[in-house]
């Protein structure tokens, strides 16, 4: 029997994975939604290596554009994963569908409007249209995850609720009351920064009734009174009318 490789034993985990990539990999899967960065004491407990070891990993994760630095002790997700992310996003017909008819919306509401796929823990940015028609505008970046408090998150909750449930519950019996429906969907309805910024959002549906996307025009609040929420709410039910899931 031949002697083993010493550098193959070092490089390769059980099961055949290469070290580097597993632990990059594990490191990776700890963020989400309610831990979106790492610090250095985080990466050592995961990895189950010491501190220095840990910041060696991340700043070249960082040079690497996986993560970028926060601040002086935090990296969050960087280009290169937001990137990916969007490449992989952009595979789902939904995200190809919506073009034109996410065009079409930003120029007839006058804002911002955002398409958002699951992305397995939250809702996902895939394609944004930003309102150009005024000096102010609403910036999002696409690959971010959205909290669980955005409206299109709370829309996935309701209807993912909806598909868990046995009978006939229905959708215009949920408590939360940013949820209005809107002939057969439910809107969301939330309000950011004291006031400052509003969302509007609709889900996308397949013909067996279940969640695929969401879209939401997103714009300063001074831009979107409160007395055109059903306007818009009903706009974005059309919109989502005509776009076509494979």
């Amino acid at each position: 029997m031949g002697k083993s490789d010493p550098a193959r034993a070092e490089s390769e985990g059980a099961g055949g994975d290469i070290q580097v990539i597993a632990r990059i990999a594990t490191l990776l899967e700890c963020l989400d939604p309610d831990s979106p960065s790492l610090d250095t004491a985080t990466t050592a407990k995961v990895l189950g290596v010491g501190r220095s070891t840990a910041h060696r990993y991340l700043v070249s994760l960082e040079k690497r554009g996986l993560l970028q630095r926060r601040d002086a002790t935090t990296y969050e997700l960087g280009p290169v994963l937001c990137r990916i992310g969007t490449l992989a996003l952009s595979r789902l017909g939904v995200v190809e569908a919506a073009g034109p008819v996410m065009h079409e919306l930003s120029r007839e509401i006058r804002n911002t409007v955002v398409l958002s796929v699951w992305g397995g823990r939250a809702p996902v940015v895939a394609r944004v249209v930003p309102d150009s028609s005024r000096i102010t505008t609403i910036s999002v970046e696409v690959g971010r995850s959205l909290p669980a408090d955005a409206a299109q998150s709370r829309l996935f909750a309701a209807y993912h609720a909806r598909a868990r449930r046995t009978g006939a519950g229905r959708l215009r019996s949920v408590t939360d009351d940013g949820l209005v429906p809107v002939g057969d969907l439910l809107t969301a309805r939330q309000v950011y920064a004291g006031g400052g910024i509003k969302t509007i959002a609709a889900p996308i549906l397949t013909a067996d009734g279940e969640i695929v996307a969401t879209l939401a025009a997103i714009g300063l609040a001074v831009f979107m009174p409160d007395d055109e929420d059903r306007a818009i709410a009903e706009r974005l039910a059309a919109a989502v009318a005509r776009i076509t899931v494979n």
